[in-house]
């Protein structure tokens, strides 16, 4: 779930998003979540506030 070498963090941002909330909450936890995380972690802070960036946060507190 890292972003894709293009640069194309929202694409890479929806991806995840879209891979995270398909599936049942039991499974959002290890490997999937520590990937989302990372993925999270890695967009520079001032995308924080775009859409698809917002919408990865949100889905990895909820």
């Amino acid at each position: 779930m890292y972003p894709p070498r293009d640069g194309d963090t929202e694409q890479a941002c929806r991806r995840a998003t879209a891979a995270l909330t398909a599936l049942p909450a039991d499974y959002r936890t290890g490997l999937i979540r520590a990937r989302a995380t990372d993925l999270y972690r890695s967009v520079p802070a001032q995308h924080h506030r775009e859409p698809a960036v917002r919408a990865l946060h949100n889905a990895l507190t909820a």
